[in-house]
């Protein structure tokens, strides 16, 4: 994620160039063409990786035309055909396209070598092929990483909000609620009974199916309601860079979302008897989901 903050530094002379504020929103297509895309989008965006939100979507492919998403000319690119002694970088082959109103794309792990309208940094259309998918980089299978911002690169967005609907026909699955402790943790069930002495992250399971069970995605939107109060909600619609930290449009960066790879309901004062946990949730199709769990503090230990 750090990376892209240094795209930014390229952006200054594409603004001087375009001489056009950041409004409006641009028409894009799909950057994958000709395959049923329903069923090879793996990862969306925002979802937790160990240590950092997901910034863009994933469609598994390889060898596949990669087209720029919209209007624009080939902003910056890096092969490792550059400097084939240094270390393959995570993101592998890039080329980033510089489009109106101040949106940029980025495609990472790129196959085969700069076609030549990346290697003039010709100007291009929507649709227009300027790679092919590979498996560069740190990459475990053949697929496309492409990353959409708008605000020259300051914002980061959700793609599935700005290309045409795919099919999404599986709601969200609200699985099981963890409580931690240290670097052990235990799965609370509906009606548990459990002693705590003091206050633990509580953390819960969410998967999104798309159109099949293999698919194991992430949300667009989740609300948790502790003992009948709003506790936290969240929305992965959007990132802004926000002084050293990623941040949600609510104002919430990657620490305040997830733990230990699981979405964070937060580190709860259980009282004692019984304590209530609702999950809400929403993919990014549209498909809600909704859990309660009850839970009952027998005895409290120690202090907070």
């Amino acid at each position: 994620m750090k990376r892209i903050v240094v795209i930014l530094t390229l952006l200054a002379s594409f603004i001087l160039a375009e001489g056009q504020k950041s409004e409006g929103k641009l028409e894009f297509v799909w950057p994958i063409q000709g395959l049923e895309l329903s069923s090879l989008i793996t990862s969306t965006f925002g979802e937790s990786r160990k240590d950092h939100f997901h910034n863009g979507l994933d469609i598994s492919s390889v060898l596949q035309p990669v087209r720029s998403m919209g209007d624009g000319f080939i902003l910056y690119s890096r092969y490792a055909e550059d400097n084939p002694f240094e270390e393959e970088r995570g993101s592998g082959n890039i080329v980033w396209v510089a489009h109106k109103n101040g949106y940029v794309s980025g495609y990472y792990h790129l196959g085969g070598t700069r076609n030549e309208l990346v290697k003039n940094h010709k100007p291009v259309k929507a649709g227009d092929a300027i790679g092919i998918s590979g498996n560069t980089g740190h990459s475990t299978g053949g697929h496309l990483h492409f990353v959409l911002g708008k605000d020259y690169g300051k914002t980061l967005l959700d793609p599935l909000s700005n290309l045409p609907p795919v099919e999404d026909t599986m709601p969200p699955q609200i699985a099981n609620l963890f409580i931690h402790v240290g670097e052990n943790y235990t799965n609370l069930n509906d009606g548990d009974n459990i002693n705590v002495s003091k206050a633990f992250p509580l953390t819960v399971s969410i998967l999104d199916g798309g159109i099949k069970n293999s698919q194991r995605r992430g949300i667009r939107d989740v609300k948790y309601f502790f003992n009948g109060e709003v506790y936290k909600k969240a929305n992965f619609e959007s990132l802004q860079f926000d002084g050293s930290k990623w941040k949600t449009k609510d104002g919430h960066s990657f620490d305040d979302l997830f733990f230990k790879d699981r979405y964070l309901v937060g580190v709860l004062n259980l009282k004692a008897g019984e304590n209530t946990i609702k999950v809400q949730t929403k993919d990014f199709y549209g498909h809600e989901s909704e859990r309660n769990f009850s839970i009952n503090i027998t005895r409290i230990s120690g202090g907070n």
